[in-house]
């Protein structure tokens, strides 16, 4: 087994375990749908950060042909997939009992500034993760990279600074559209 197929694994399982909270969570909003108030807002970025998580998984592969491993880049590369899966632990209420109340509104809200801050920490780890892998590959990224990393990191924190509807609503979609024109313009190939 080569080293980078064995340290995948460990970064396949944290991803994976963030994938499996959204799915759990989305889940139980189905389950017990009698008992839960659900907001659009919310279940905007429950799809926003299950595909962060996939795009995080697809593009993991870049790192394939890096030698050597060291355990400092080991430790680094574990940074973005444990951001991601932190913010799908704080995005759902703890799990409770399908004959319990949930007003994702309300949880929404009460946990936004905590879920913003670790998303907007994940475009700083992400340039420095591009930038580890070179600078022919950062620089090959082009502009719509860098604009667009600069407008996912104040578009985020701006959303953990404000409780403003009206800006979570918009931004909600605006992120989501980001996010699908960015991960199949730069992200499309394995390569």
């Amino acid at each position: 087994m080569d080293p980078f197929s064995y340290l995948s694994v460990l970064i396949s399982i944290i991803l994976a375990l963030g994938m499996t909270r959204v799915l759990a969570g989305v889940g139980e909003m189905l389950q017990a749908r009698s008992r839960r108030r659900l907001y659009w807002v919310h279940a905007v970025w429950v799809v926003n950060l299950f595909l962060y998580l996939v795009v995080a998984w697809w593009i993991f592969y870049r790192w394939r042909n890096e030698q050597p491993w060291t355990f400092f880049l080991f430790i680094f590369v574990l940074i973005s997939p444990t951001i991601l899966y932190l913010a799908s632990i704080i995005l759902f209420p703890p799990e409770s009992a399908p004959n319990e109340f949930v007003d994702y509104k309300t949880h929404y809200y009460s946990n936004h500034r905590a879920f913003f801050v670790l998303f907007a920490l994940f475009t700083p780890v992400d340039f420095l993760d591009t930038l580890l892998k070179g600078i022919p590959h950062f620089l090959a990224l082009g502009p719509l990279y860098f604009i667009s990393g600069g407008l996912f990191f104040a578009g985020l924190a701006m959303a953990a600074m404000t409780r403003n509807e009206r800006y979570h609503q918009c931004y909600a979609l605006i992120f989501l559209v980001q996010t699908i024109v960015i991960s199949f313009t730069l992200f499309h190939t394995l390569i």
